[in-house]
């Protein structure tokens, strides 16, 4: 038999354990919050080379985020709109884009994970966008689906929310 002194010790050891599992594990939210920064930081071109290598190294960490089958419905302010379907569309788009705005910036704010299920979220965020250009920055509301697959979260669709200004 276990002295009591050794018992409490054990037992404080093994709550320390169980602590330290939980501390260093991500919680599914953080999980879907390091997608959405992999894809921000894909997405932003300021201050990264722009020749033909690093644009397909930044668009492959960008589709490595979505889905196969990823939709996007985007009404951005200033007019820009259009609807994408399939990683293959937004891989060429993706390309264009980064091309046309080589000082583009993304910054994410106001994230709000909800509808969270073993396999399935939704997420509300704020996105900065800034072209690089004169004129060229909007802060715009987006709903985000995720969708978990091989314990690993995708987005699986991007919805424009409403435009919020024009800065």
């Amino acid at each position: 038999m276990i002295p009591l002194p050794r018992k409490i010790w054990l037992g404080v050891l093994v709550a320390l354990a169980i602590g330290a599992l939980w501390w260093l594990i991500p919680s599914e939210e953080e999980r879907i919050q390091q997608v959405l920064e992999q894809a921000r930081a894909s997405g932003s071109s300021e201050g990264k080379p722009a020749d033909g290598l690093a644009l397909l190294a930044r668009v492959s960490q960008l589709t490595q985020c979505l889905t196969r089958d990823v939709e996007i419905q985007v009404d951005v302010f200033g007019g820009i709109s259009g609807n994408l379907a399939g990683v293959d569309e937004v891989r060429a788009t993706a390309a264009g884009i980064t091309q046309q705005f080589p000082g583009l910036k993304v910054q994410l704010s106001e994230i709000q994970i909800s509808d969270l299920m073993p396999t399935s979220a939704k997420a509300t965020v704020v996105a900065a966008i800034d072209t690089g250009s004169r004129n060229g920055q909007t802060a715009q509301e987006f709903e985000l689906r995720f969708r978990k697959w091989e314990g690993r979260w995708y987005i699986s669709k991007i919805a424009t929310v409403q435009a919020l200004r024009a800065r």
